[in-house]
Order: structure tokens, then sequence, then C-alpha cells
């Protein structure tokens, strides 16, 4: 048993004999419990021709266990007022839900119903391999934004698996067996790489007999490790254009960025806010509100396991060029490179951040769910408080350092979105 401080809070971390690891916050005075199954699998954990079976279950997941009809999963937790829903991104999936305090028994025996029990024939996966693949048509085939995505991060990763796309690539999509997805179901899906997470007014010694009951039965397995790929350096510029039916066009930059536990993440982060932190932020200004080259803005590092991406994407207007964004965006990194912001800037940058970090901590969802992600992106818990830490410690000299080691021109990746003839 483990107790880390998380605010004016205490978290209990217990590691059941299964391998099963649990987190628990109580919290008397939250007037609900949210309750998160976190595995550690991603697509960072695919292979070439598998890519997608992460995010294929996320929607299996929902479906026929041994004791449970198609929908009937839903309709117990919707019968009880409670909310619920999934994810899957590079590193993880979960599944969450949050309700009154009385359902947590009900809820842990749904979640390990579905855990150890699932249902996989030919008809249930056959019907959710042809949503995942119009779900792509929507997200990714027919939506600028995701096909450039795609292809900015396929560029950027040649070699690690983060260069291929969450919902996978359609052939591997169609192509799933039945057995490919038992076979996933049972490596994965063992209990030995999942954490449960509960936040809420629960009492710890009578959460954990529960939990032994519903999940500690449960056997491991041998989880094998993630593709040991290491993308190689770049040394060049990277550019690519997307012809695509859009009135304007889109400007996409983005150069690679350390993993989350990186010392210079936190730096990074504040970096960021400096230029996309809302009308005073230096890019918002010099492209959007005084420049007027773009009408919106976005962008900022990655927060994953391995190295990742910092990215910015500007939408322009009418009229206006990718030379110029291009040349607006140069001109503020390397205004940043050679002069720190000023210690208000700074401040305000700093500030902005953190209230957003300290605000996701607010409710029990909230808290849940960044137990559920710092576990299994960094692997302890202890770092959210770190993190904070690290955030009010980040200095000028700390931002001016981050853009001149990782916002180098020479070693980025650009894609242009050129407006065509609509088909």
């Amino acid at each position: 048993m483990r107790r880390i401080p998380l605010g004016r809070h205490t978290v209990r971390l217990e590691t059941l004999d299964n391998g099963l690891e649990v987190l628990i916050l109580a919290d008397p005075d939250s007037p609900v419990t949210a309750f998160h199954t976190w595995f550690k699998v991603g697509s960072r954990h695919e292979r070439p021709g598998k890519t997608g079976l992460a995010h294929l279950f996320e929607h299996l997941m929902f479906g026929e266990t041994e004791n449970l009809a198609h929908g009937e999963f839903d309709r117990r937790i919707e019968s009880v007022g409670a909310s619920m829903n999934a994810a899957t991104w590079l590193d993880w999936t979960y599944y969450h839900e949050t309700f009154l305090p009385e359902h947590l028994p009900m809820m842990a025996e749904l979640e390990a119903e579905r855990m150890a029990r699932l249902t996989l024939e030919e008809e249930q996966v056959r019907r959710e391999k042809e949503v995942v693949a119009n779900e792509r048509r929507f997200r990714v085939e027919n939506s600028v934004e995701g096909a450039a995505s795609e292809r900015l991060w396929k560029e950027a990763f040649r070699v690690h698996p983060y260069g291929h796309p969450t919902i996978g690539w359609m052939d591997d999509i169609l192509g799933f067996t039945v057995e490919d997805c038992r076979t996933f179901y049972r490596t994965y899906y063992a209990p030995n790489n999942a954490a449960l997470v509960v936040v809420g007014p629960v009492d710890e010694g009578r959460a954990l007999d529960l939990f032994r009951r519903t999940h500690g039965w449960m056997k491991p397995q041998e989880i094998p490790p993630p593709p040991a790929a290491v993308e190689p350096p770049q040394e060049e510029e990277r550019r690519q254009r997307l012809p695509w039916p859009t009135p304007t066009r889109k400007t996409c930059v983005a150069w690679r960025s350390p993993e989350l536990a990186h010392p210079d993440h936190a730096a990074l982060v504040v970096l960021a806010q400096v230029l996309f932190g809302g009308r005073s932020g230096r890019l918002q200004r010099r492209l959007v509100h005084d420049g007027e080259i773009a009408t919106d803005l976005q962008g900022g590092p990655g927060s994953f396991h391995d190295p990742s991406l910092f990215e910015i994407w500007a939408d322009l207007r009418e009229g206006r060029t990718h030379e110029e964004a291009l040349a607006a965006i140069d001109a503020e990194l390397a205004r940043l490179a050679d002069a720190p912001p000023e210690p208000a800037e700074l401040e305000t940058a700093r500030n902005q951040v953190l209230l957003g970090f300290r605000s996701a901590l607010e409710t029990a969802a909230g808290r849940a769910d960044r137990l559920g992600f710092f576990h299994v992106t960094v692997g302890d818990v202890g770092a959210i408080e770190r993190r904070q830490q690290a955030l009010l410690a980040v200095s000028a000299q700390d931002v001016r350092a981050a853009a001149r080691r990782y916002l180098v021109p020479a070693t980025r990746n650009v894609l242009l979105v050129d407006p065509t003839e609509a088909a």
C-alpha cells in the first residue's frame, strides 16, 4: 500500500494479487462518485497491419458479454442516472462513469463483467468494424482537419508507432478478424494491465473489499512490451501540400517535442501559453488580431509517454498566403529565442496554465481523470503534485531555452492545405 498526497487529499494505491492496481481518493465532501477503468494500451502498442485495434475495442466493450445482452450495459447505467463514456489515444484506453455514491457496487460489477466476459463473435465484430470504418470516413477521409493531422504525424514519425492514427488505417480496420480481437482482448484487457480509479465519498476498506470481490478472481496475463521503436533525429524540414475542397488555406507546423515526464515539457507548456494565450498571446496578436492573417489559431505540445509534436495550426483569412503565416510564425519564434518573455508576461502565462491545471482537479470526475492519466502515462500519481511545482518554477530563461532547443525552423514539419474546387 502506498499513500500519495494530492492537494488536501490523499490517494491510496493498492495492487491486488493479480496485478490490478487500485487508486482510491476518499472525498467525503463530494456529492458524486467517479469510477474509471484505465488500460495501459493505445495505438502506440499496435503493430503494422493491425492498427486501430485499441480504438475498435472502445466500441466492442459496449457490446454483449456472457451475462449482458447487447445494449443492457448502457441501459443499466442510464437507469440510475449515471453518465458514462470512453476514450482511446496513443498511450491508453479508459472507461468512466459518474454516479450517486450508492451505485458503486453495481458499477464495479458491470465493469468487471465486460473486462473479463466480453463476447466476441462474428456479427458483433462485423457490426463494430463498420461503425469504426464510417467514423474514419467522417473524421478523416471527409475532414480536412483529420486528414491533415494524419498526414502531418505520419510524415513526422516514420518509425515510431505514433505515426499511425489511433483510429487505424482503413485496410486494417476492414481486415480485423474475430481471432485478432480475441487475442487482443486476452492480452491487454488483463488485470495486470489495468488500473481502477475511484474518487468520491467512499470508505477505502469497503471499496478495496468490493474490488477484490469483483475483480480479484481474474487471472493475470503476459503483457508484451510496446514496439521498441525510437524515431531517428530529424535533420531537415519536411514539407507537404494537401489540396482540399475547403474555402481557405490552413498552415500547419510541428516540431518534435519531449515526452510528458521530460524536464523541458513544463517550459514548453508555458511557452505555448505565451504564444496562444487569449488575446494577449504573441501569435494570437500577430496572426489573428493585429496582422489579420488568420481567423483561428491553436497549438501546443503533446502530452504523451514518448516524445511527440509541438503543433501550430492556423486557419488563414481569405486571400492570405502560407508564406505570410510562416513568416509571422518564424518572426515570433525568433523573437522569443532572442529574448525571454517579460516578467509580467511570464507570470500571466504561468497563472493561466496553473488555473487550467487546477480547475481540472475541482470535480470528482476531473480528479479521477488526472489520477488515471498520470498513473498510466507517467507511471506515478505523485507526478501531479510535481507537475504543479514544475509549472510554478518555469523561468523566462527556461521558456527562451525551450524555444531555441525545440522550435527550430530547419527541423520542422510543415503541411500546407490549399483550397481546390469541390468534387
